[in-house]
């Protein structure tokens, strides 16, 4: 065996040694080179020694030659099949060898074969071929995407193939040239970072230094990557272009198909995060745009994860490892970094990597390459780590974070620029969000905040904002304080806060006061100071913290807090007043600092500015208030002095006169500090003591709080203030009035106490009285109108004050004269035009008659005076005080009773718009009924010590108000009657609650109440609600019973008592309904009656009254919900067994479109649930069933309601809870979205828009389970397409398709079972929900000057852009082999009945779609479709048919090659068989596309449609013929070889269309032939062209005919070597050229004769100027024209003339005994011609003569073939015809060409004369002087040169 192999050895050897050419060697190499390398795998060593030999003989004569070709396909394949190691690596290198001589067509094809299987080869045979395929990728600037080949290299089935190249790949994407210059230049490389440009620059000179590894490689992977260094491209430029190959190979995704496993994806997307940090912008771009295309994997998967953490890393995270610095890779340059950050910031998975994450973090933060945008991304995922980190995860690692962050923050303090401080901010924000998880770290060391507080003051502007988040973040950390605080820390936090309320920066101060209402409770002191010193901070968000951290709890939560642990959660009054006390001295010893800022006009009280002052003493106040008793409810409002009429009520009195009895005693004095009370007041008489200029609020508050301890503390405290009348006296002229009624009001109280004995104080006082007097008496204007009204009123308290505390000696303390003489002058006040004096008088005119019978002269007249002044006064105010004071007059003077409530029976239904004053009057009538039994008089009770009178009102009385008000006003059908009613008996029931005869009354009460719940007017409603609920808190067991059951009823049931309707009774507002015919208001029944009979129908009575009783029912209603909230919390136990009925209804009222019905049910609601969830929970059905119910109800306000509270109801549902509803509530909701009543429109929206999110969220599969996603698919989407899409309803129709549209993004996998009729429901909405402007516009495009192509452009990018698109697109993303099948037959249904624009632009586009993303899947129907879009194309719209053109390009890159070729013969068919423009265009903007988007396919089917376009590259038509060339140069590169290539398949075509009707198609068929006949011989053809062209040429002229006469001429030069043996065809080729150049049409006959004079001018031997002269000197002398006239034929006729002067000299015969017999004719006929013709005819006849000289025989003695005469002649005639025309230096320059021509052809002849020779002489010195130097100076030559 072994001989034999060595024989046969021998002989292949001596076949080498005998190649003695190339082409042999290359011939035996092909034959033998592979078997002889099968030899190496002999088992003998002598074979392979002698295989060795032999290699090294041809190594050495193949290396040094490059163009011999060896036998790389055959190596390949016995590379890939041979087992033996040996034979591989000995094929390997001739591979390698031959790789790069191989055309790149060939290294194309071969590439699969060199991956596939790599991952199983020896690591050196994977780098070798890597290099063989990487130049080969540089080279290919296209990868064919629509390869019909599915997984090229096999990637699918062997994914570590795909790893194995992307690896390989990664190195050399992150490669980089070395720069090692010398060290300074190598030290600033490495400054500019792997990010600079520097690192892809072209490679300095090479010193001594080593060369840097490349971030993110090892020295192995360099060595891999530039092939041990060999690889040329590793050191050169072209380094860009092979990384760029690389990445259009990476991006490619026939290479890599989407079904590739996900292991290969991830390696994609790791090679293109690595791109993106290349020096090379090109490479940097394409990783950019590939990281955009290709589909990013999970990044909560953790293989995906460690993978970026390992490329940013490096090795052993980072860590070199001895031993294997050689495979040891280096971390990523700083670009990939920030690129991987951004990933790591996306990924939960990322932040549970320990210590990974924490190691990248800080690499960013402190790297040594590190930058500003790497600090940033560092920074974002530690926030990231911060928020979505598991606990478990974050704990451990927080300390280490914190204390990194710190560090960050210390070292960088003093650091500036924007990106700096976005750095530093982004550090603190990253510490405060880490002690919102880890809050111990925090907790143990306050430092840090109090860090935090101090850097808020230091850093800059853009810094601060971050802190100040970063504070107000950390706050949670420290909360509840009582978890974890001992003393200690809670000092220092207290002591931080402190420090930081005063600052000068306001971010200090409002984390200060955050701090401060955030950690500590409403009880702590030291929070509440710091809220009361920054209450009136400049800046309103400080501000508003403060005012949050001073409100005061509810009083339920004290009840609540108290019943929990017993303690209060109020601060200790006393505390806080000595905290305030000793910290104002703190202040005040820090005056000058204070006062150091800028205090812009405020003073300072204590050491506070004088606005805190007023708060603290508000504060104060309330908080005394509040702490004797915890159920007040205090309301803000800027009157201090009202406040306290309204704040004690009697049970409040009571409490707070039992506290302040308790905190002082009898022996209490003001000055005494160890007294509870004294620091309080020492408070007030500083702040009355202090006198600024902006201090009207601080006094008024202060009074009020003063008059508030005189008026319910033992008299004690203020009988010490008797003896300091003078002390108040300033303030009774006060500029502001409520300090004047408070001062007066404490004057009253103050001086009248301890005057029952006769002392010098009761002198005292008479005279301080006296000088009141006087000072009222005093008009002058040495008494402002402020002392006059402050001195009326005090008089007033005064006298009254007296009378209450001395009844019996009142007249003995003042004498009675002057009582009188104080009343008169009050009393005549009344009269004042002053408002603020009439008022003044009445409330003195109250204070004195509430407690006895006002003395007097005549005390009748005065009340009827103060009655008239209340009638008959326009100011409200003044009004209501003189009804308080009828009402109080009342009281004390029981005889004026009758009188005053007389007026107010017949006043108050006069004022119902002037609400306020009927309760007023209500409150009056109740004092005037019960006297001081009327709870409404106890706060007129204002001295501690002394009880008021006793009632001298009898029980008649009350009796005989409730029978006027209950029997005369209540079922009164008027309105204001009734409204006047309700308020009074409200009154009565609140104010006189324990008197007998109202509880006698309260079944009649509780029956009006009730009755009037129904009243039309919504004030009336509220007050008997109001009423119902007083009712039932007074009424017995039976009462109550009674009252809940008519509620519930009414509210539950819709039950009311029918209301009693009369002819005055008013059923709407005054003008509710306009305006009578006659313009009386229609409030009546009489009215509405009135009104229908005036139409004359009457039968709108009916509609009226069900308008009626509708708007009653409502009422009615909502009147029940008043009232119902009035009484729930004592009735709770009877409303027990109608929670079934009334929860759903509660729940649905609460969102009731009337905001007083929203309110009270929402109150209702809270009072009866007192867990909302757990009973939503419990009676979800029943609520559901009611609101689906609501939303289809017949009233709006019950649509609507209903809809709101769907919309909150479906928030946070389970699958299972919704499922069984899911329907009905979107067919619900969609009915209201179409709604008629647009609120009821905007609630749905809100529905669907809920139902929207929770939808899709069930239908996402990383929500919910495969099945309940599948079943909520199957329930949603049918019903979305048929019922929602395809509603009449727009705003339906929409709602419908931004649902499917986001269940298209979401709903994934889920989504295969409908993609089909999703697809085909937005294709064909793409066309229903088209504006229908669109429409409109397609019929007025003229109207608004846009044409149709512009409007059906817009139309089409409009359905391009739509969000319809967007969805489609989605769903193709999940289209496999299960779907195609029926989404294929939908999409060829659509195409062909598809109507509208939009949808068959959408349709293509979608087509296009699949075709780019899944053409596996979509290969298998492409015939079908592509069947389809041949008639598809054929549509009336350019734009349709132009993007059907496009689908079809995509398509031809899938279909079987037998389908193209059909298709392809369709087009020919469009374009060739018909005349028709569109269908012409199309054909061609069809092969456009398959040229452009299927070019392999094109190239396969070239033969069948080349002929047509270069035949279309020929149309009349620029554009269409600009399309035809396109595509012609494209697969042509536009050269001739092309042509004659497919000569065969073009001539056959084009003698086809010769023989066409259509005249175009001939001219357009000449034009080819023409075309086709100047590049190539076509004698073979014109056998059969001759005929055709000839043919065509007979008969009449055509447009375009002129294209085949001048096909004549061309094709005959063509055919010489035809026309050689067929001599005969010439003259009848001659005599046919002559009969057309004879035609009438000037237009046709120029090219005819132009046409025969080339025919001639190129067959010499056919003499046939004889023939052709007559007829072209005829057209040159115009005597053929001379009738012809027409100004518009004449150019047409000079461009004949030149074309017959060019004939001429084409046709001048070669005969010397001709041209001697002529030449005098031709020459005289020229000359003449050349002189007296414009220049463009004398240019061609200058032509002619030069034909003329070109052609004449000179050299024959037998005929002198040119006279003396004639050369003269000619010369002549250029000089006058050409040589002096100066106009037109083209013609000098022409006929000059000509005598130097003229000089050549007879100098040294016979023919150059003397006398010739002469005129030449002369001639050339007359041109010598032409202005143009290159004419003269040609001349000047040519004299020179011309022999004498």
């Amino acid at each position: 065996m072994a001989e034999n192999d060595l024989k046969l050895l021998d002989n292949v050897e001596l076949r080498f040694a005998l190649a003695d050419s190339d082409a042999q060697l290359e011939k035996t190499l092909n034959t033998f080179l592979c078997p002889v390398l099968l030899k190496l795998a002999s088992p003998t060593e002598a074979v392979r020694s002698k295989v060795v030999g032999i290699l090294t003989h041809v190594n050495k004569r193949v290396r040094p030659k490059p163009a011999i070709q060896l036998p790389v396909a055959s190596l390949l394949q016995q590379f890939t099949t041979n087992p033996s190691v040996m034979v591989k690596n000995f094929t390997l290198i001739y591979i390698e060898m031959g790789f790069e001589r191989i055309p790149l067509e060939e290294k194309t094809t071969a590439l699969p074969q060199l991956i596939k299987g790599i991952s199983k080869r020896p690591a050196a045979q994977q780098t070798t071929l890597i290099h063989l395929v990487l130049p080969t990728l540089a080279l290919i600037k296209h990868h064919n995407e629509d390869n019909t080949t599915s997984d090229p290299y096999d990637f699918i089935n062997n994914p570590q193939d795909a790893i194995c190249v992307l690896s390989r790949f990664q190195d050399v994407l992150l490669y980089r040239q070395p720069v090692v210059a010398s060290h300074t230049s190598h030290h600033q490389a490495n400054e500019a970072g792997p990010s600079s440009p520097l690192t892809g620059a072209a490679p300095a000179t090479p010193t001594t230094t080593a060369p840097s590894t490349p971030d993110g490689m090892s020295p192995q992977s360099v060595q891999q990557a530039t092939y041990n260094g060999k690889a040329l491209w590793a050191s050169s430029s072209e380094l860009k272009n092979v990384k760029t190959g690389v990445l259009r190979f990476i991006c490619s995704t026939t290479a890599f198909p989407d079904a590739a496993p996900t292991l290969v994806h991830l390696e994609r997307f790791i090679a293109l995060i690595g791109a993106t940090g290349d020096a090379y912008y090109e490479a940097a771009s394409m990783g950019e745009d590939g990281l955009k295309r290709i589909k990013l994997p999970d990044l909560e998967d953790k293989q995906v994860v460690d993978r970026l953490f390992l490329m940013f890393q490096g090795s052993n995270k980072g860590k070199p490892i001895a031993g294997q610095e050689d495979i040891f890779r280096t971390q990523s340059s700083n670009v990939v970094k920030l690129r991987i950050m951004g990933y790591f910031s996306k990924s939960k998975t990322a932040t549970e990597a320990f210590p990974s994450a924490l190691q990248v973090s800080f690499d960013c933060l402190y790297g040594p390459k590190t930058n500003t945008k790497l600090v940033m991304a560092g920074m974002a995922f530690v926030q990231w780590i911060a928020r979505m980190s598991s606990e478990a995860a974050l704990t451990p690692i927080a300390p280490v974070l914190v204390s990194g962050l710190l560090k960050y923050t210390r070292e960088n303090e003093t650091a500036v620029g924007l990106d700096s401080e976005a750095a530093k901010g982004f550090a603190y924000v990253a510490i405060s969000l880490i002690s919102k998880r880890v809050p111990t770290i925090f907790r143990k060391d306050l430092s840090i905040v109090e860090g935090f507080f101090d850097q808020v003051t230091s850093q800059p502007p853009n810094v601060k904002t971050y802190i100040q988040e970063a504070l107000c973040t950390m706050l949670e950390a420290f909360a509840p304080m009582k978890e974890w605080a001992q003393k200690a820390d809670v000092d220092r936090i207290v002591a931080i806060i402190e420090a930081n309320v005063n600052k000068d920066e306001h971010q200090a101060r409002f984390c200060a006061v955050k701090y401060a209402t955030g950690l500590f409770e409403f009880s702590d002191v030291s929070s509440k100071f710091v809220c009361l010193l920054t209450i009136a901070d400049e800046k309103l968000e400080i501000r508003e913290e403060a005012k949050r951290g001073l409100t005061f709890p509810t009083a339920r939560a004290l009840e609540e807090q108290s019943a929990t642990n017993g303690e209060s959660i109020l601060p200790d009054f006393i505390k806080l007043v000595e905290t305030i006390n000793a910290k104002s001295r703190t202040l005040q010893l820090r005056s000058d600092e204070v006062h150091s800022r800028p205090t812009f006009g405020k003073s300072f009280i204590m050491g506070f500015p004088s606005d805190v002052f007023i708060h603290i003493l508000q504060f104060f106040r309330r908080l005394l208030i509040t702490s004797a008793d915890p159920d007040v409810i205090i309301e803000e409002s800027s009157n201090e002095y009202e406040l306290q009429q309204f704040v004690f009520t009697p049970t409040t009195r009571t409490r707070v006169k039992a506290w302040l009895k308790n905190m002082w005693d009898e022996e209490s004095k003001i000055d005494n500090d160890k007294k509870p009370l004294a620091g309080y007041i020492s408070f007030l008489e500083t702040a009355l003591n202090h006198q600024g200029p902006h201090d009207k609020t601080l006094h008024s508050t202060a009074l009020t709080c003063l008059l508030e301890l005189f008026s319910l503390a033992p008299s004690n405290l203020s009988r010490q203030y008797s003896h300091r009348l003078n002390w108040f006296k300033p303030h009774i002229g006060s500029p502001k009035v409520e300090s004047r009624h408070a001062v007066a009001h404490i004057i009253g109280i103050v001086a009248t106490d301890h005057l029952s004995e006769v002392s010098q104080q009761r002198e005292v006082f008479l005279q301080f009285l006296r000088e009141l007097v006087a000072c009222v008496k005093d008009k002058t204007k040495q008494t402002t109108s402020e002392q006059r009204h402050g001195s009326m009123l005090a008089v007033g308290f005064i006298l009254g004050r007296v009378l209450y505390r001395y009844p019996a000696t009142a007249f003995d303390i003042v004498p009675r004269a002057d009582f009188e003489d104080a009343v008169q002058e009050i009393v005549a006040e009344l009269d004042s035009k002053q408002n603020m004096f009439v008022a003044a008088a009445c409330i003195s005119l109250g204070e004195i008659g509430r407690y006895g019978v006002i003395p007097s002269k005549n005390a009748k007249e005065d009340i009827l005076k103060v009655i008239e002044t209340a009638k008959d006064t326009k100011d409200t105010k003044a009004q209501e005080n003189a009804i308080a004071a009828l009402g109080h007059i009342g009281v004390g003077n029981p005889e004026s009773a009758s009188d005053i409530l007389a007026f107010f029976y017949d006043f108050g239904p006069k004022t119902t718009k002037q609400t306020e004053v009927n309760f007023t009057i209500g409150e009056a009538i109740a004092c005037i009924g019960a006297g001081w039994d009327c709870s409404a008089m106890d706060v007129h009770a204002d001295v501690a010590d002394q009880e008021p009178p006793k009632s001298a009102i009898s029980n008649k009385a009350m009796d005989d108000i409730l029978n006027t008000i209950l029997n005369d006003m209540a079922p009164s059908p008027k309105a204001a009657t009734k409204k006047a009613a309700c308020i009074w008996l409200l009154s009565l029931v609140k104010f006189c609650s324990g008197h007998e005869s109202v509880k006698n009354q309260l079944p009649r009460l509780h029956h009006v109440f009730s009755s009037l719940l129904s009243d039309r007017d919504e004030l009336t409603q509220e007050v008997a609600s109001k009423g119902i609920g007083l009712v039932y808190e007074l009424g017995d067991q039976s009462i109550r019973s009674q009252l809940v059951g008519s509620l519930v009823g009414m509210f539950g049931e819709g039950r009311k008592a029918a209301p009693k309707i009369t002819g005055e009774t008013e059923l709407f507002d005054g003008n509710a309904l306009g305006q009578a015919p006659d313009g009386s208001s229609l409030s009546t029944y009489q009215s509405i009656l009135s009104l229908a009979s005036d139409m004359n129908q009457p039968e709108l009575v009916y509609k009226f009254m069900h308008l009626a009783s509708h708007n009653s029912m409502w009422q009615s209603r909502k009147g029940a919900a008043f009232g119902f909230s009035s009484i729930v919390a004592q009735a709770e136990a009877e409303l027990k067994p109608h929670l079934v009925t009334l929860i759903p209804r509660l729940y649905r009222y609460q969102y009731d479109p009337n905001p007083k019905v929203n309110e009270a049910m929402t109150s209702i609601w809270r009072a009866l649930v007192k867990e909302p969830k757990k009973a939503v929970q419990e009676y979800f059905d029943v609520i559901i069933k009611d609101l689906l119910d609501g939303m289809g109800a017949r009233a709006w306000r019950t649509r609507e309601s209903s809809c709101l509270a769907m919309a909150d109801l479906l928030q946070g549902r389970s699958v299972e809870e919704i499922e069984k509803y899911l329907e009905n509530i979107w067919t619900m909701s969609f009915r209201a979205l179409d709604d008629i009543k647009e609120s009821v429109r905007i609630a749905a929206f809100k529905t669907c828009r809920a139902l929207t999110l929770m939808t899709v969220k069930y239908c996402d599969p990383k929500h919910v389970t495969v099945a309940e996603g599948q079943r909520v698919l199957d329930i949603m989407v049918p019903f979305l397409l048929t019922k929602g899409m395809l509603s009449s309803a727009e705003e339906v129709s929409k709602f419908s398709l931004t649902t499917i549209l986001k269940i298209c993004k979401q709903a994934g996998p889920l989504l295969r079972t409908h993609i089909s009729a999703i697809v085909v429901a937005l294709l064909e909405g793409l066309t229903s929900m088209e504006p229908q402007m669109m429409n409109y516009l397609s019929f007025h495009t003229e109207k608004y000057q846009v044409s149709q192509e512009q409007l059906e452009h817009s139309r089409l990018n409009a359905a391009k852009l739509s969000p319809m698109m967007e969805g489609i697109e989605a769903c193709i993303e999940n289209v496999d082999d299960s779907v195609m099948s029926d989404l294929s037959a939908q999409l060829i249904t659509t195409i062909r009945k598809a109507v509208g624009l939009p949808t068959k632009a959408g349709a293509a586009h979608l087509l296009v779609s699949i075709c780019i993303k899944k053409p596996a899947v979509m290969r298998p129907y492409s015939d079908g479709i592509l069947k389809i879009l041949g008639s598809a194309i054929k549509d009336k719209s350019p734009a349709v048919r132009k993007s059907y053109a496009v689908a079809v390009g995509y398509l031809c890159r899938l279909t079987t090659d037998a389908e193209l070729v059909k298709f392809i013969g369709r087009l020919d068919g469009y374009y060739l068989g018909t005349e028709e423009e569109d269908l012409r265009s199309i054909a061609a903007i069809t092969a456009r596309e398959i040229s452009k988007n299927a070019s392999d396919r094109f190239k396969g089917v070239a033969s069948a449609i080349l002929p047509t376009v270069f035949y279309g590259t020929f149309d009349s038509n620029k554009d269409i013929s600009g399309i035809w060339k396109e595509v012609w140069e494209e697969h042509t590169t536009g050269s001739s070889s092309a042509v004659k290539l497919h000569a065969d398949e073009i001539l056959k075509q084009l003698s086809v269309q010769m023989t066409s009707a259509s005249w175009n198609a001939k001219k357009q068929s000449a034009a080819a032939l023409k075309a086709v006949a100047e590049v190539m011989d076509l004698s073979n053809s014109m056998e059969t062209l001759l005929p055709l062209v000839l043919d065509g040429l007979s008969g009449r002229t055509w447009e375009g005919k002129e294209q085949v006469v001048e096909l004549l001429p061309a094709l005959s030069i063509s055919s010489k070597t035809y026309l050689s043996a067929h001599q005969v065809k010439l003259p009848e080729i001659a005599k046919v050229l002559l009969r057309e150049s004879k035609k009438v049409n000037k237009r046709y006959r120029r090219h005819a004769i132009d046409a025969l004079g080339k025919f001639l001018d190129a067959f010499p031997e056919i003499d046939y100027y004889q023939e052709v002269k007559q007829m072209l000197f005829t057209i040159l002398e115009n005597s053929d024209d001379e009738d012809e006239d027409e100004e518009h034929d004449k150019p047409l006729q000079l461009m004949v003339m030149a074309s017959a002067a060019r004939a001429l000299g084409m046709a001048w015969t070669t005969n010397a005994k001709l041209q001697a017999e002529h030449s005098s004719e031709f020459v005289s006929h020229v000359c003449k011609a050349l002189i007296r013709n414009i220049w463009n005819v004398r240019a061609a006849l200058l032509e002619s003569l030069d034909k003329f000289f070109t052609k004449l025989d000179v050299a024959t003695d037998a005929h002198k073939t040119v006279s003396e005469e004639s050369l003269v002649l000619i010369l002549d005639s250029l000089l006058e015809g050409a040589l002096r025309d100066f106009k037109y230096i083209g013609l000098r320059n022409q006929g000059l060409d000509l005598v130097k021509a003229i000089i050549g052809k007879i100098e040294n002849t016979p023919y150059c004369t003397p006398v010739v020779h002469a005129k030449l002489k002369e001639i050339l010195a007359i041109v010598r002087k032409d202005p143009v130097p290159s004419i003269s100076e040609v001349a000047a030559v040519l004299e020179m040169e011309l022999k004498d």
